[in-house]
């Protein structure tokens, strides 16, 4: 970054040629699609006309069949920034989208929340566990596909004071996951070329965008997609505008010139046959429904064949994707644009109002959790602080109103005696607040790691939930915490299991207090905290299990993580 300017009327322009700059070129991507055989670049602005996009450019580069390693990254950058150069095509923003078998993808059903950050938490919250990597390994993002509107939430309030009555009120959404390593190789690659990447998005997302813009009649139905490379293959099912099932398969269309398959087992027939058991997987999904639109895209030129031997062997007749419509695109680009779906998808989605769907770049995130006991902590000493500042403040108000009464020794002695019990009171005050603070500092109960250890045994929430909870008295260390109980065996084996854990537990008290959702007793805790607990809390809460998901989560079972099947990347 530039030294900031020393002068304002030097900063001023400069700031102002920034702003202007960036205003320009917001609505000018450059969209990177790379794979082992094919460099895509699409060039996409966009109109002073709200809606109107212009495809600029198009180009299919073929890469080097000897001498070029697409794991490294900074080769892979330097290649690009020459073929860039040489096509005499300057980037606005650079998008790039990472491969299907690079994120793990899971479908999952919240409640409905109008407040980005409050859903973001919710959704790493359930993500985080059933990632295949280490949290602070993972970049997390997600899109809402699907949201109840105003008038099913409506109906959802009247039909719950109805027995036996469901209405479905929660936000369909699709997380996706990749390794922060994952993203830094394609921040490499861009910065090797010379560029500054803007946007990551995922190749599925990024080739459904371009089919609605192929295919806009279809935003409602179940639509299948096979996007064909000549080393992989992506198949992808949305159904109303819901990614519900998403594979990539392991495959090799470049047939060795020197190697003579059998009849019947060429390269195509066995990419055709992992096609058909991947659709055969989503068949026998929960989240299965007949597809009404199949589609087959590519550049490789043998989309016809894998087609037809689909069609003999399943009756599926998947159509060639149709070049795009409503957007300008060059006549003679218009093949290439259906070899480029992935590149053209991710382009249109950048200039979109709402963006990416997914971006790992710029990720949706939680809202921000204050610590409350050090917020209060530091608050508390800048009360004390001020009034501290105020005291000397009436010092010296009233110091000068000594001057002003000196010609009468009676008013002189009247005032210092107020000023001595004001600074007498004052100081007592002072001093409590202080003490207080002390004390609860100075006990050093470590409330915090209690609470999230209490967490980590409580029962789960189909046996018990929380109603409340507070701590009080800092001297002696108690947690009371209140909570509705469908069992009272699972009430008297937590309140067993609290005792063994070293917790001073005041015989517990409960009573009948049935809710509408079963829960039969509501009991209250009060839990003093010994003076020496005999459990290293930290270290006990990084080791601990998290409970088990409860068995009507609802998933999609194609976006599900399903380690070593044959022929199937599916992190």
């Amino acid at each position: 970054m530039a030294d900031a300017p020393t002068a304002i009327n030097r900063a001023w322009p400069s700031a102002l040629n920034k702003t202007r700059s960036r205003l320009s070129r917001r609505n000018d991507v450059t969209a990177l699609d790379i794979d082992q055989r094919m460099l895509r670049v699409v060039h996409v602005t966009t109109g002073k006309i709200p809606g109107s996009t212009h495809i600029k450019r198009i180009e299919v580069v073929p890469v080097p069949s000897e001498g070029f390693d697409l794991e490294n990254p900074r080769k892979v950058g330097e290649w690009i920034g020459e073929q860039l150069k040489a096509l005499r095509l300057v980037p606005g923003n650079v998008v790039m989208a990472a491969r299907r078998g690079e994120a793990v993808l899971k479908e999952l059903l919240l409640p409905s929340l109008k407040d980005a950050g409050e859903m973001a938490s919710m959704v790493n919250m359930r993500a985080v566990r059933e990632l295949p990597f280490p949290e602070a390994d993972a970049v997390i993002d997600f899109t809402v596909t699907k949201a109840p509107t105003k008038k099913e939430l409506k109906t959802a309030r009247k039909e719950t004071q109805q027995p036996g009555a469901a209405t479905d009120t929660k936000a369909h959404i699709v997380v996706a996951a990749v390794r922060r390593n994952t993203v830094n190789r394609y921040l490499t690659i861009t910065e090797s070329a010379g560029l500054t990447l803007t946007g990551l998005g995922l190749r599925p997302l990024a080739s459904f965008r371009a089919l609605k813009t192929c295919v806009p009649e279809i935003s409602g139905d179940t639509v299948a997609l096979i996007s064909v490379r000549r080393h992989e293959v992506d198949v992808d099912i949305l159904i109303d505008g819901r990614l519900v099932f998403s594979r990539e398969l392991s495959v090799n269309l470049e047939k060795p010139k020197d190697v003579i398959e059998p009849a019947g087992e060429d390269c195509i027939t066995k990419a055709a046959k992992e096609i058909i058991r991947c659709l055969h997987s989503y068949e026998g999904s929960e989240t299965f429904k007949p597809m009404e639109h199949l589609f087959i895209a590519g550049g490789t030129g043998l989309e016809d064949n894998l087609r037809d031997i689909i069609r003999d062997q399943t009756g599926m007749d998947f159509k060639r994707m149709p070049p795009p419509t409503g957007v300008r695109l060059p006549k003679e680009r218009e093949t290439d644009a259906t070899r480029a779906l992935t590149a053209l998808g991710l382009a249109l989605g950048f200039v979109d109002e709402r963006g990416l769907a997914v971006n790992f770049l710029a990720p949706k995130r939680p809202e921000f959790r204050r610590n409350r006991g050090r917020t209060m902590w530091l608050l508390s000493i800048v009360m004390l602080q001020a009034l501290v500042f105020f005291l000397f403040g009436t010092r010296s108000k009233l110091g000068e109103k000594y001057e002003r009464q000196l010609s009468g020794a009676n008013g002189l002695i009247s005032t210092y005696s107020t000023l001595a019990k004001q600074e007498k009171d004052i100081g007592r005050w002072t001093r409590k607040i202080a003490d207080t603070i002390k004390s609860w500092h100075g006990a050093n109960r470590h409330w915090l790691e209690h609470v999230a250890f209490l967490s980590s045994i409580i029962p789960q929430c189909d046996q018990i939930y929380l109603l409340k909870i507070n701590m009080r008295s800092a001297n002696t260390g108690v947690i009371s915490f209140q909570v509705q109980v469908r069992d009272s065996n699972v009430l008297h084996s937590f309140e067993k299991k609290l005792r063994n854990l070293g917790y001073i537990v005041k015989p517990v008290s409960f009573t009948p207090a049935n809710d509408k959702y079963g829960y039969k007793f509501r009991a209250t805790f009060d839990l003093t905290l010994p003076d020496r607990f005999p459990l290293d809390l930290l270290r006990h809460l990084d080791t601990n299990t998290p409970p088990k998901r409860l068995p009507d989560d609802i998933h999609a079972d194609g976006l599900s993580c399903i380690p070593g099947q044959k022929g199937t990347r599916n992190v």
